[in-house]
């Protein structure tokens, strides 16, 4: 982290014990100072509740429980919570966390810095991060906690490589204040569940999610979902699978691919049940990878080591060596018959004794002696097999005389089988073409070969009738070591139904959804803004018609019933939704449309609603009458904002008259509030596009006009 120095006259003095002595870290509920704790004079960090916050009695006593719960998590792989208080600065009333202040950089910038510099993590370093991360996590899931909002920047690592997650607490109360809320989505959008996207309350599964997609990140360099408006994130995150890892880098082996397709999951279930599970897997496939490179005995061949042959302890590989290293059976030890012990000795390369010691020189040469008249009756043995086979040659090349009381003999015909194109010079072996074989094919070919096969992955396939083999890694032509494994991707023969042909166009209503469920199926909802009724089925996936295996998922997207999600933040006020019932209208047709208000705070002052009708470029239309320059309404009823407090909830309803000779194109409706002194800031535009600064206007909704 890097500290941003505040003004020391200024710095803050909390309970008379926590001196503020620079901000570190920044986020939207949050800020982060580096300080010491004078009682104790060690460093510390600590965290204040932004002021905004800090007037909702409800969320500030949800922070505190949580905070005090995520205190007692005491874990090397969390940072550390010292202490909870609130206190009253300079007139502002702050809620604070104290916590250990740990030296080094967040995840996100590691990733971000070691992308640009061409050196990105490496994949056992991604997978350990990843590890700690969800030992971490997964400690808290013991604990009754979930997260919420894991994210890399959440995620500091110390110098030393240990990495500890942060944010438990205000993550934790504000999903806990607001779960019961389907339309507010809490969570980073490059980063959350689909359940999180559709307003449902964390699980642990959730932060699972969550964790598979920062090791796609870190394995990549690069998010699976990108863009910049939270709508379509949320859709991606629910309906979209995210790209092959190992197309976006090879060097991904198909295992671990396995394990962060899993963690990625539409549906929960499919998921790993918590970070714990996930946490004994990542610790498994990284001890494997080191029992691996254990149990795989090289030598230097003898044309490296100067013709000299050792009969050496096995050593590990460094498995970025490019030396073509080949394993070696250590000779036999030749037995001295008449004394009983073993003769040992060198061998150089032109056979020629060579000394090793003065008391070793005498068995060296009885060696030499032997060896000799070994090589001699071996030649022996094959000069007495040569008349053998001359006679067998004679017998079955002999002509037959024709008389009946010959005997025709047939000529055999002898294959030799060579596989020449499987090996290579340097005595590695080319990994063959294994993809669309079934599994005992491959099994076989590969033990033929000297090489071992590992399924990391059965994909379901409702029209495969055996295993195939689906992909494999190396790819086909690869030199590898004999006895290397090769990893396959198989299908999987599974039941199957066919999603029915009538289900566009119904309302999703619990029955169905149930229905669908009892077929077999894992019924994902997805939503998208349409003005049809709401919950209307619009489109499935996989289509109509078409055959889905049971225990996949059926995604289902259904209309929003004209609704639009906004969650533009104008502290003390949230716009949360619009509500249109078209989008498409004709000169002299009036726009109809309705907002909904909400107050997260005491709101002061009184203000006012605009509604401007604008070109796409920004400017005004005329002669259209908007009839919204007014106090709010909530459902015809006026409600000024002085009298709204924290949870207050209005829907007010505005309508736009176009005029007849209005030109046919695209239009602008934007909102806002007002009062004497100006317009009300806008502080966040939640899913909406940005304004220049200081135009504190919300664009609702772009219609057209034929």
């Amino acid at each position: 982290m890097t500290d941003q120095p505040t003004n020391p006259q200024s710095a803050a003095l909390l309970n008379g014990r926590y001196r503020l002595l620079a901000i570190v870290a920044g986020g939207g509920m949050a800020t982060v100072y580096k300080a010491q704790d004078t009682l104790l004079n060690r460093v510390v960090a600590i965290k204040t509740l932004r002021e905004r916050f800090t007037r909702d009695p409800q969320f500030v006593q949800r922070f505190r429980e949580e905070a005090q719960a995520a205190a007692n998590l005491n874990h090397p792989n969390i940072v550390t919570i010292y202490d909870v208080g609130s206190d009253t600065t300079n007139g502002v009333l702050r809620y604070y966390i104290v916590m250990e202040f740990v030296e080094g950089q967040d995840l996100k910038t590691v990733i971000r810095d070691r992308t640009i510099s061409g050196q990105p993590l490496g994949i056992n370093e991604a997978v350990n991060i990843a590890r700690q991360i969800s030992e971490g996590v997964g400690y808290a899931h013991r604990h009754g906690l979930v997260h919420c909002d894991l994210k890399p920047q959440n995620v500091i690592l110390a110098p030393e490589g240990r990495a500890k997650v942060a944010d438990f607490g205000i993550a934790r109360a504000y999903t806990a204040m607001v779960a019961e809320r389907t339309d507010v989505v809490w969570g980073t959008p490059q980063y959350y569940s689909p359940e999180q996207a559709t307003g449902v309350a964390p699980t642990p599964a959730s932060d699972v999610y969550s964790i598979g997609v920062i090791m796609f990140e870190m394995l990549c360099g690069h998010l699976p979902f990108e863009s910049r408006d939270s709508r379509e994130l949320a859709r991606l995150h629910m309906t979209v699978e995210p790209p092959a890892l190992h197309a976006l880098n090879p060097n991904v082996p198909l295992q671990l691919e396995s394990i962060v397709r899993r963690t990625l999951a539409k549906d929960p279930a499919a998921r790993y049940r918590d970070a714990d599970q996930l946490a004994r897997v990542l610790s498994a496939y990284l001890q494997q990878g080191e029992e691996q490179t254990l149990r795989q005995p090289f030598f230097v061949p003898p044309e490296q080591a100067g013709g000299q042959l050792s009969a050496t302890r096995p050593t590990t590989v460094n498995r970025t060596s490019q030396l073509p290293l080949r394993p070696v059976t250590p000779p036999l030890t030749p037995v001295n018959r008449t004394g009983g012990m073993p003769v040992t000795g060198v061998v150089g390369s032109t056979g020629a004794s060579r000394p090793v010691s003065a008391a070793g020189s005498a068995q060296q040469g009885n060696t030499d002696i032997l060896l000799w008249l070994l090589a001699g009756l071996a030649v022996l043995c094959v000069l007495g097999l040569i008349p053998l086979w001359l006679s067998v040659w004679r017998a079955y090349s002999a002509t037959p005389t024709g008389s009946s009381n010959t005997i025709g003999i047939s000529t055999p015909t002898f294959t030799v089988i060579t596989n020449t194109t499987q090996s290579s010079s340097n005595g590695l072996l080319k990994v063959p073409i294994l993809t669309n074989k079934t599994l005992t094919q491959a099994n076989q070919e590969l033990a033929a070969l000297g090489l071992q096969d590992r399924v990391v992955e059965e994909r379901p396939d409702v029209n495969a009738t055996e295993t195939l083999v689906l992909e494999q890694r190396p790819v086909p032509g690869t030199q590898v070591s004999a006895g290397s494994f090769v990893e396959l991707v198989v299908s999987k023969p599974t039941q199957s139904q066919t999603v029915p042909e009538d289900l566009i166009g119904q309302i999703l209503t619990d029955g169905l959804s149930q229905t669908l469920h009892t077929v077999g199926w894992n019924v994902v909802r997805d939503e998208t803004f349409n003005t049809l009724p709401e919950n209307t089925i619009i489109n499935l996936n996989p289509p109509p018609g078409s055959k889905l295996a049971l225990g996949e998922n059926l995604t289902v997207t259904v209309s929003t019933g004209g609704r639009i999600d906004l969650n533009v933040n104008m502290d003390p006020v949230i716009i949360d939704n619009a509500h249109f019932r078209q989008t498409l209208y004709y000169p002299g047709q009036p726009i109809q449309f309705s907002v909904q208000w909400r107050a997260v705070a005491r709101v002061t002052h009184d203000y006012r609603v605009f509604v401007h009708f604008l070109n796409m470029n920004g400017s005004p239309v005329q002669g259209v009458i908007t009839h919204a320059d007014r106090t709010p309404e909530n459902n015809g009823v006026p409600s000024p904002t002085s009298s709204w407090s924290a949870g207050t909830v209005v829907n007010d309803q505005y309508e736009v008259d176009l005029p007849a000779n209005i030109a046919a194109g695209r239009y602008r409706i934007e909102i806002g509030l007002y009062d004497d002194q100006g317009r009300l800031t806008v502080q966040d535009y939640g899913n909406t596009p940005p304004q220049p600064a200081g135009v504190n206007s919300v664009l609702v909704e772009v219609i057209s006009v034929q």
